[in-house]
């Protein structure tokens, strides 16, 4: 019974002593600190130039990011567009416009789901939610068919991503939207959502998107994006492919070669990046029978093929410069030339 006691008592000693030596020498665990909120975006200015034509856009994109807690987000962004544009032997003219991004709160149920209230970029496609902003964007003319998928929706949603296993992540998002004609809150009644494949080892992406428009014109709406990033060579390439069966359909592809593997001027080509897009865009028959909203689109069939150049003056400021040319029987070809720069910023509120 002694020995069995002496026993017992030598192996609480041991395992404290060894709890000791881990609290002293390996590494614990640390409860994450606390997010700080955070003043984000960006400040850029664009320029366009065409026969006849010039535009100058400023734009102030500032976000707002609040966490409370290890659940909740709360998330906003202001948009405020000038445009001064000029026609050869006419005064200069000018609007700003301005509204509200999103405005949005974010709860994290789990790692699998998050939910979504308020104002948000509307889940259809993938230039709406992940590459439209000024600082992102390839090039500062955005392609046709994102006219009519660049919206905002005023409701909820449900997102999330599952992995399933080490070849394949499933990433989605439903929502649902009310209609409102209120000043910086208009959106259309509507629901749908996107469905990603995401394949890690390939680098590739491929996704669906649907909407339904429950409004006056009741209507579906879909697409199809997807995004290859090469391993061997810096080179992006991504997509997109959408229709509206009243205004029309049309695609996009893109490529974005990083040169920081040329072989010459290497301190100046790693932080150079070329760019290529070609899209094209059919209009509708019945296009002339909903409200077009304001949208951007082409009168009638049109092709635009584009070509630019990028350069990173610091990781914060960008300078970049593109040219295109378009397509267009009855706006007649032309061409354009763009250029921007534009500065990112971000600044914890405090400490």
């Amino acid at each position: 019974m002694k020995y069995a006691m002496k026993i017992l008592i030598l192996g609480a000693a041991l395992v404290m002593a060894s709890i000791a030596n881990g609290q002293s020498q390996g590494p614990q665990y640390q409860k994450p600190e606390s997010g700080v909120p955070v003043l984000t975006g960006f400040v850029g200015f664009g320029s366009e130039f065409e026969h006849g034509q010039q535009t100058l856009e400023p734009t102030i994109s500032p976000i707002l990011l609040i966490p409370i807690g290890d659940h909740f987000l709360f998330e906003s962004e202001g948009e405020f567009e000038g445009s001064y544009s000029h026609m050869t032997g006419q005064p200069w003219d000018h609007t700003w416009d301005k509204g509200i991004e999103y405005i949005q709160g974010d709860i994290f149920v789990n790692k699998y789901l998050t939910l979504v209230g308020g104002r948000f970029l509307t889940p259809f496609g993938t230039f709406n939610e992940r590459l439209h902003p000024g600082w992102i964007r390839n090039f500062q003319l955005a392609p046709f068919v994102t006219a009519f998928e660049m919206t905002d929706s005023n409701g909820g949603q449900a997102r999330g991503a599952v992995a399933v296993n080490s070849n394949l992540n499933i990433n989605y998002a439903g929502y649902f939207s009310a209609s409102s004609d209120t000043d910086w809150f208009v959106s259309d009644r509507a629901t749908g959502g996107r469905v990603g494949l995401f394949f890690p080892k390939a680098r590739f992406e491929v996704g669906g998107s649907f909407q339904r428009k429950l409004g006056d014109s009741r209507r579906n709406l879909v697409g199809v994006d997807w995004t290859l990033q090469l391993k061997p060579i810096p080179l992006d390439i991504r997509g997109e492919f959408a229709r509206d069966p009243l205004v029309g359909k049309g695609y996009w592809i893109e490529g974005a070669y990083r040169m920081r593997k040329v072989p010459f001027a290497k301190d100046f080509m790693k932080k150079s990046q070329t760019e290529i897009r070609f899209e094209q865009f059919v209009v509708s028959p019945m296009m002339g029978t909903v409200d077009m909203g304001g949208m951007d689109i082409p009168s009638d069939n049109a092709q635009r093929v584009l070509t630019g150049w990028s350069y990173w003056i610091r990781q914060d400021v960008r300078a970049n410069v593109a040219y295109g040319r378009e397509f267009n029987a009855v706006d007649g070809d032309h061409n354009a030339w763009t250029v921007g720069l534009t500065y990112r910023f971000a600044v914890p509120l405090w400490r």
